[in-house]
């Protein structure tokens, strides 16, 4: 199915909808749940700040291990799903034949989307 998507064989519909918006939201809202879990071993510091000063695979406790993994996991497949999708619709898009409008909307929808699941995490 995912070979399908990332062709642009699916309905176009189905991939900015599905595969588009509602996947992004969903990986969007597990880096955000898996920050917050982070937040309590963080001490009022970013999360580079961490990675950077304090994390240690050896003296880190173990469940925040566990949560800086799913976090770094998180967050790569967001960056990679993140370029496939808008590859995805672009597909979709050009074999879309019935409204011209549709193709332009679902373009720079996905990339609207795409921007404002990033935008929160660059900002502080």
């Amino acid at each position: 199915m995912f070979a399908k998507l990332f062709k642009g064989e699916l309905s176009l519909g189905a991939t900015f909808w599905k595969f588009g918006v509602f996947v992004l939201i969903i990986l969007h809202y597990a880096l955000k749940m898996f920050a917050s879990f982070l937040s309590s071993y963080l001490k009022g510091k970013t999360i580079v700040q961490f990675f950077l000063n304090e994390f240690h695979f050896v003296y880190t406790p173990k469940l925040s291990l566990l949560w800086v993994l799913c976090y770094i996991a998180t967050f790569l497949i967001l960056v990679v799903y993140s370029y496939k999708i808008i590859v995805a619709v672009w597909r979709c898009s050009e074999n879309y034949e019935k409204s011209v409008w549709l193709v332009h909307l679902s373009r720079i929808g996905i990339l609207l989307s795409v921007f404002m699941t990033w935008y929160p995490f660059f900002v502080r």
